[in-house]
């Protein structure tokens, strides 16, 4: 029987611009999973140096604290990025959320945002618009554990106020498909920044957090996964550019769901944030490459720095 994806399934290449690549170097991720994930202030300074300088058309990174929230979030990251922006002090980047758990009832988690856009150059925000659960381990007795991550109805619109009172644009982060459902009410009432794209989030057996395969959040990596996400918006009263972002794949090959992604028009987010798989311990130089690489061979063109300004519509 037909569904509503198999045009997805049948559609032949295209695309209206060249594909934006991203670099996330760093996240909750840590040595013990990739010793190549920067950790100190100087690594993360050095890898999204080298990522930038490499073709990257923006970096996401976090600090070294996902507690600290605020004017301490925003001290804590430019102790890299003083270094980062002595270097180049046009570089697009941006930084993510602060930790749910911190929160009081007066917070939005974005708070460190306004700061880094007048101090050090950033012009993009990400918004989640949910709560998911993140596994972590499993305990004596085999069940699981982990921590819940995410924003009420709340705090995600005091993040999108903030961010069309800034005329920041909005990445929004699809954990799940509900997230996707909430983050269209805004969109679809024209309450998106110009330049606010999708993030779909397609989650590996390792998903965010964990060590061992006991990932249970999200969708997984799959074009059928993509395909659901793609008709989720194909009604939305505003047509925004879109991401996939895959996480904790482990020994999923991830070439051909990035090349379809390539092919029909999205974009890509690649980094030691997103990647585990515990037989490699690539860089985020290498994981920048290979996607290079793959858009090469579909024959797309690979955004430059100001191709995705322009898409991002900022200066």
């Amino acid at each position: 029987m037909a569904t509503a994806l198999d045009k997805y399934a049948d559609m032949k290449p295209g695309w209206d611009s060249p594909v934006i690549i991203e670099s996330h170097i760093n996240g909750v991720r840590t040595k013990a999973m990739n010793p190549n994930t920067p950790i100190s202030y100087e690594e993360i300074a050095e890898d999204a140096i080298r990522c930038w300088e490499a073709g990257a058309t923006a970096i996401h990174a976090h600090n070294t604290s996902f507690d600290l929230l605020g004017n301490d979030a925003y001290k804590d990251y430019m102790r890299s990025w003083d270094q980062v922006l002595a270097k180049h002090p046009n570089i697009t980047w941006y930084p993510t959320t602060c930790s749910n758990l911190r929160l009081t009832s007066d917070q939005h988690g974005l708070e460190h945002v306004p700061l880094l856009a007048d101090g050090a150059n950033v012009k993009i925000a990400c918004i989640d618009t949910g709560f998911s659960l993140f596994s972590r381990a499993l305990d004596d007795e085999g069940y699981l554990l982990g921590r819940e991550y995410g924003f009420n109805y709340e705090q995600t619109a005091g993040q999108v106020k903030m961010c069309r009172e800034r005329g920041i644009p909005m990445i929004w982060g699809v954990y799940e498909p509900g997230y996707l459902r909430h983050a269209l009410h805004y969109v679809n009432q024209g309450m998106a920044t110009p330049g606010s794209m999708w993030d779909f989030y397609l989650i590996g057996d390792y998903g965010l957090t964990a060590l061992d395969p006991i990932g249970t959040s999200g969708m997984k990596p799959s074009v059928e996964s993509l395909y659901y996400y793609l008709s989720m918006i194909e009604d939305a009263k505003v047509t925004l550019p879109w991401f996939v972002s895959i996480w904790g794949q482990g020994a999923y090959d991830d070439t051909a769901l990035i090349r379809r992604v390539i092919e029909l028009g999205g974009h890509v987010k690649t980094g030691l944030e997103l990647f585990y798989d515990p037989a490699r311990n690539p860089t985020n130089l290498e994981l920048l490459q290979q996607v290079q690489d793959i858009a090469r061979e579909v024959g797309r063109p690979i955004a430059t720095h100001d191709d995705a300004r322009k898409l991002y519509q900022i200066s």
